[in-house]
């Protein structure tokens, strides 16, 4: 895989990882480069942001990345279901006549696979690659999916989830943007959904995701969170699945 960064970050115990994630907000720009037309907006005051409920959230992501990186913005990109695609962005890049090399050196990503590791680079070291990489937006992609595994107790999973979270809501009143994307949970580990339920509470912007069956057609649903009834997009599923 092409290197996808243009510096590392750190793992305390000496693992390299580098990061990616950017995005200025005002009233007028759009999330994502190839959903212009669903005109999903990027509000100023949707800090923490939560796409959650169906597989291709975490290629909503990517071309999130993808979108701000052809705005000039560095992305940091914390992955931490192993789906980070170079590839994906290289075709957006190309699609808007950009060279793929000069927009993937603009996305700096960090990898987790354990759940140590997601909230290590989460509470430990986002804030400080934000502030190195002059960045205001981070993409967490698959937050919890190191979560699964059951050989971590359930309590030591709610423990650092519970970290985690606390760290996300403090950057997130502190001016970043960040956007968490989580996959539909896993059947065998149903006692672990309440980290999405609790994720979506503290959020300040949710959108559930899903399909209209035998349609091909991604559905975003904005969550009310308190609000007035949230909006709804609709974007063909080959959008998303192109690469």
């Amino acid at each position: 895989m092409p290197a996808t960064a243009s510096s590392l970050l750190l793992f305390p115990d000496g693992l390299d990882n580098p990061l990616t994630c950017r995005e200025r907000t005002d009233a007028s720009s759009e999330w994502l480069l190839t959903l212009r037309h669903a005109r999903i907006p990027f509000q100023t005051d949707h800090s923490l942001m939560v796409l959650h409920g169906h597989p291709l959230v975490l290629r909503l992501g990517l071309h999130a990345a993808a979108d701000r990186a052809l705005a000039g913005e560095p992305v940091v990109y914390l992955d931490g279901a192993n789906t980070f695609d170079p590839f994906v962005i290289g075709r957006v890049a190309r699609a808007h006549r950009q060279a793929p090399r000069k927009i993937l050196s603009l996305v700096h990503v960090a990898r987790a696979f354990t759940c140590h590791q997601m909230e290590r680079l989460v509470s430990d070291c986002l804030e400080e690659a934000l502030t190195r990489y002059q960045s205001r937006i981070a993409i967490v992609s698959g937050l919890f999916e190191t979560f699964y595994d059951e050989a971590v107790p359930s309590q030591e999973a709610a423990r650092l989830a519970g970290r985690m979270m606390q760290h996300l809501r403090r950057m997130a009143q502190r001016g970043y943007v960040l956007v968490c994307l989580c996959p539909p949970i896993p059947a065998v580990m149903p006692s672990r959904h309440r980290f999405i339920d609790q994720l979506r509470g503290q959020a300040d912007r949710v959108i559930r995701v899903g399909e209209a069956p035998g349609q091909g057609i991604i559905r975003l649903e904005e969550e009310s969170n308190g609000r007035e009834a949230g909006q709804v997009w609709e974007v063909a599923r080959t959008v998303l699945e192109s690469r």
